[in-house]
């Protein structure tokens, strides 16, 4: 094992202990996921659980939604940025996924008994058929391969892409690039980890002005520029981020 690969393995262990929770869009079955994560683009995850009771209420499968029209759909979701552009990526997902379950007639893998043991259901379980799901590209589809269907993959947002530059595993400047690098360096069975943890330490510790002095892996990290000098109101700030995933959590709990 490379000492690059030690180094990546031993900080995901550290932050792993740290950030426990689920990512914020682990919400239930497949489509109820896929859904959440669609929805979150762009979009603080607390806007997005606060809808999703009431949505999943009145479109609790792909059927449902499918067949709702656009404006149906966009007053479940109007909270949100961008609402309208999303339910109609959201109805032509349900067409979709309609129509490929349609196909597929009454063949039932294993994969499909276990998402409909769980009461979800049926939604493709590979990068090639989710990305060719309307408003679904590779990070949405990364994210639903581990949440849902327990894959190793990794998703790369923009804080992914910040901290394992900032870290030093990869030297890249698009969420592809960074995707591929991550995929050869991290090992195979942490890629579930990747965006779970990087997601919540880019919000709030590895912040555009970095929290250095709050990192329990800085001295593995390469980023020339820390600020390691604590501030006054430290406490404060580490209170305030331990209150913020608490609700963060109560809220995904309430959306399952």
């Amino acid at each position: 094992m490379s000492s690059t690969t030690i180094t990546i393995t031993t900080s995901l262990k550290i932050l792993a202990s740290i950030w426990k929770n689920p990512g914020a869009m682990e919400v239930g079955n497949p489509y109820q996921n896929l859904v959440a994560v669609m929805l979150s683009a762009r979009t603080r995850d607390e806007q997005v659980l606060k809808l999703l009771p009431a949505f999943f209420k009145a479109f609790p499968n792909p059927e449902k939604l499918a067949r709702a029209t656009v404006a149906e759909i966009s007053k479940k979701i109007c909270s949100i940025g961008m609402f309208r552009q999303k339910a109609g990526n959201l109805k032509r997902m349900a067409e979709e996924v309609v129509r490929w379950q349609g196909e597929r007639g009454g063949e039932v893998n294993e994969v499909e008994k276990r998402q409909g043991e769980r009461g979800g259901e049926v939604i493709p379980d590979n990068m090639e058929e989710l990305v060719a799901l309307p408003g679904v590209g590779r990070k949405t589809a990364s994210v639903l391969l581990v949440t849902s269907f327990g894959k190793p993959a990794i998703a790369v947002d923009t804080h992914v892409q910040r901290v394992t530059n900032r870290l030093g595993w990869v030297k890249t400047k698009t969420p592809e690039k960074t995707e591929g690098a991550l995929l050869k360096k991290v090992p195979r069975q942490w890629h579930k980890t990747v965006n779970r943890v990087l997601v919540k330490h880019g919000r709030y510790i590895c912040i555009s002005k970095p929290r250095c002095w709050a990192c329990p892996v800085r001295e593995m990290c390469k980023y020339s520029r820390k600020n390691l000098v604590a501030p006054k109101n430290a406490t404060k700030i580490l209170e305030d981020i331990k209150r913020r995933e608490a609700i963060l959590e109560s809220l995904r709990q309430k959306a399952i």
